[in-house]
């Protein structure tokens, strides 16, 4: 599977940078800072996640509360520099991610970002919803990030990091899927749970581990149009009351989570060239939709554009 990929260089191509930028994270404000203004953009959409190898200069980036509020859905980056450092601002905190270290970052809230060195920046990321991380950590902080020096947990997390995304177009379906699945548990284990502190008795590790198998499942029987709470309860070998009692604790419901994973699934599946040769209403039935036209209608109001749209651009040429 290829990666969406383009190169610009010269402020004349601002314009083309910043549309290159909203397809890929959702609106910025791009600001040219001197005559090396350069951008470098690789990014692939797979297994509910996108995998970016990003690389600017020369200019500012701000995500301002208007280009918040135009965001399809909230996600957050976990980064591993190469170059840099990145200066951040953001509601009056500033903080640098730099090589050498791994980062998590809410994108959607406004920021600035500002390139240092001669090479700008680059940084190697996979972009996560914020509702896979919910599902394993109740509260998400907007930025958090851990030297890999010495450290051991920051060493699993680049090599595993690492694995993934150097060999992205060697696993299949099913393996990536597997281990993006295990790698976000490592980030909520490493970095959110060493932000937060010791978890409190109401996101305990036991809590964290059910989430955990119930969107597993889920993601398992999407094709299943008539899965429910019952389903899923029995599958996990837990009550439905409990079910419902793990999933209220991050605010989100059973109903809501299936259709949050049918709707991710079926947008992996519209981006993939894999699946090119089959119709969009067949996709939205092998992922449990009942009706074309509904799924259509929410893919819109989700993501901001027809899924006849979304996979034009992402398949264009």
């Amino acid at each position: 599977m290829s990666y969406t990929s383009l190169a610009i260089a010269g402020i004349d191509r601002c314009d083309s940078w910043r549309a290159a930028m909203a397809d890929a994270f959702g609106p910025f404000e791009v600001q040219p800072r001197d005559r090396h203004f350069t951008g470098q953009l690789r990014y692939q959409r797979r297994a509910g996640l996108q995998f970016n190898d990003l690389h600017y200069a020369g200019q500012n980036i701000e995500r301002t509360r208007g280009n918040a509020s135009c965001l399809s859905e909230e996600f957050y980056t976990f980064g591993m520099p190469v170059s840099g450092p990145l200066s951040v601002e953001r509601r009056g905190e500033s903080f640098d991610v730099a090589p050498g270290c791994v980062y998590l970052m809410n994108q959607g809230l406004p920021y600035k970002a500002l390139a240092h060195g001669e090479s700008g920046f680059r940084s190697l990321s996979i972009s996560i919803p914020s509702s896979a991380l919910l599902l394993r950590s109740r509260n998400l902080p907007s930025f958090c990030k851990m030297d890999l020096a010495g450290s051991l947990k920051g060493s699993m997390l680049r090599t595993y990091f690492s694995q993934i995304f150097d060999n992205l177009d060697s696993w299949r379906d099913d393996e990536l899927s597997a281990m993006c699945e295990q790698f976000i548990d490592l980030v909520s284990m490493f970095l959110l749970r060493d932000e937060q502190g010791q978890a409190s008795e109401t996101d305990s590790s036991v809590s964290v581990a059910h989430r955990t198998r119930i969107l597993a499942y889920i993601r398992l029987h999407l094709s299943d149009p008539g899965l429910d709470a019952e389903d899923i309860a029995q599958g996990c070998g837990i009550s439905t009351r409990y079910l419902y009692k793990i999933l209220g604790k991050v605010g989100i419901s059973v109903e809501a989570t299936i259709f949050e994973q049918r709707l991710l699934k079926c947008r992996d599946m519209l981006a993939s060239p894999t699946e090119r040769a089959h119709g969009i209403a067949e996709l939205c039935y092998r992922c449990g939709f009942r009706q074309a036209a509904h799924f259509s209608r929410m893919f819109k109001a989700r993501y901001g554009e027809t899924p006849r749209e979304f996979r034009a651009r992402t398949l264009q040429p």
